[in-house]
């Protein structure tokens, strides 16, 4: 094949790429709940040596304006570690409950909609510890809530007019000062989505 036609090869397999996927007749609903399940993965130094571990959420949102969607969402993510050293053994676990407010900035593009967020959130942070140390043996657990915020990435295809898969990455930062030491539970979260527009 000639080079000069390679190019007009290429942009001819991608009009029929695209012309399979049939651009939406009429604007999608502007309404959508999303269920998102994957992992956490900490990050900052103050968690080293804790695991990775489930991260999940369900949110509802709107899109407000051509290109723009606010979400609101309720999530759960838990990470635990050891602390093992001369006489201290102990086990710290964090579950927190983020309820969290987004702003998303998207495109269309067929069926394919990328977008990236930004946000604020409530994040609700149960620290339980178990073990022994000096002066400590046995279990606590003490509650905080502190202002957290998160940006992320993520893509959505449009299986149909009502039903989409996704995936979505986030970075978020929060700190916490249970047992009067402070931890920031700055991390990473990966999820799957599936969408229901109405």
């Amino acid at each position: 094949m000639n080079r000069r036609m390679v190019p007009s090869a290429v942009l001819a397999v991608l009009f029929s790429i695209f012309t399979l996927c049939p651009a939406h007749a009429k604007p999608l609903s502007p309404n959508y709940f999303t269920l998102k399940l994957g992992g956490y993965f900490p990050q900052h130094s103050d968690l080293d040596g804790f695991d990775s571990g489930f991260n999940g959420e369900i949110s509802l949102g709107r899109i407000v304006a051509p290109g723009f969607a606010v979400e609101g969402g309720l999530g759960y993510f838990v990470t635990e570690g050891d602390f093992v050293e001369p006489g201290i053994d102990v086990h710290e676990k964090f579950t927190v409950m983020p309820l969290t407010l987004s702003l998303k900035a998207q495109t269309f593009f067929q069926q394919f909609e990328p977008y990236a967020e930004a946000g604020i959130g409530v994040y609700f942070i149960k620290d339980e510890i178990s073990g022994t140390a000096p002066g400590f043996s046995g279990s606590e657990s003490e509650n905080d809530a502190k202002i957290g915020f998160h940006l992320g990435l993520g893509g959505n295809y449009n299986v149909t007019r009502q039903i989409f898969l996704g995936l979505e990455g986030k970075y978020i930062w929060v700190k916490t000062d249970t047992f009067d030491v402070d931890a920031r539970l700055n991390g990473i979260t990966l999820t799957g989505n599936i969408g229901f527009r109405f």
